[in-house]
């Protein structure tokens, strides 16, 4: 399954914004890719994300932009598909053409900085802290209105974006979009393999075969194209997971573990400090920090 274009915008060839509203059980696209920029708020879902070479988990509050032409998929956890009248993702979708604000302006004191931010981009970028909910807050207006006053509001958007420090970078800095289509197949077949694997002991022939590989064959195409070896790309599935599930105080870490598709306690601990520069407790205490302080701030 190699990434598809999308072309589902009616603004294709013009110089307008889209405003896309996701009311449905689950996200349904595949592995794919735009001919637009788009900047995506996730009022309320989650699962795993994959952008470029990246991997992790996305939830409630999401806010990431991607470049045209970047790979990228959002898979809802399988309770999403289980409960399809019980549970309901709620998204919008935001899209531009890449070369929307230099048609307005010729002045390179704008035209530079958004020229930055779409390079940056092409890596992928999430948003988080205060400009994240300033930028939620802009959204909801722009589904509220339309011409002049939308039109304000997107530039708004776009001003803060190109101001702010919130952010991280999420594909690696030497990800290129793979271009040679047997390729990709073989990747993308590989990567739904592991989304839906990752939490069980995976044997290294069994990946190599989807590709008609020999393990280390295999071992050598996969970090050639993804820049990483394959265990620490399954590692970060694992520890992507784990992240979503350590925001339940009632799921001990050990137990957490082992859903994750690791064999003991203290190798899972070891990995996770060494993706997230945090122990499984230091995460757990960090997020019902900040999830205490965002309930602060709303009452």
């Amino acid at each position: 399954m190699k990434p598809e274009l999308i072309i589902d915008a009616p603004i294709l060839n013009k110089k307008e914004i889209w405003v896309k509203k996701i009311n449905k059980p689950h996200f349904d696209h595949p592995f794919h890719f735009h001919q637009l920029c788009e900047l995506v708020w996730v009022e309320k879902s989650y699962g795993k994300l994959i952008i470029g070479d990246y991997v992790g988990s996305f939830s409630d509050g999401e806010l990431i932009l991607v470049a045209p032409h970047l790979p990228h998929l959002w898979q809802c956890d399988p309770i999403f598909y289980a409960n399809e009248k019980e549970l309901y993702t709620n998204a919008v979708g935001l899209y531009f053409p890449q070369a929307f604000v230099t048609t307005i302006t010729d002045d390179p004191n704008v035209t530079c900085s958004y020229k930055e931010l779409l390079t940056k981009a092409q890596r992928g970028l999430r948003f988080y802290g205060k400009t994240r909910d300033v930028i939620i807050e802009k959204i909801k207006a722009i589904c509220d209105t339309k011409a002049f006053e939308q039109l304000g509001y997107f530039l708004h958007i776009i001003d803060i974006l190109i101001k702010t420090c919130e952010y991280e970078l999420l594909a690696g800095l030497n990800y290129k979009s793979i271009q040679n289509e047997n390729d990709m197949t073989r990747f993308n077949e590989v990567n739904q393999f592991l989304l839906k694997n990752f939490n069980r002991d995976i044997m290294l022939n069994e990946v190599a075969n989807i590709c008609n590989l020999t393990p280390n064959a295999f071992c050598r195409f996969f970090k050639l194209k993804t820049q990483k070896t394959f265990i620490r790309f399954l590692n970060e599935i694992r520890i992507g997971h784990a992240c979503v599930l350590l925001q339940n105080h009632n799921n001990t870490i050990n137990n957490i573990s082992y859903e994750c598709g690791f064999n003991n306690p203290t190798n899972f601990y070891k990995i996770f400090k060494q993706i997230t520069n945090k122990t499984p407790k230091e995460y757990r205490v960090n997020f019902n920090q900040n999830k205490t302080m965002q309930q602060i701030k709303i009452d």
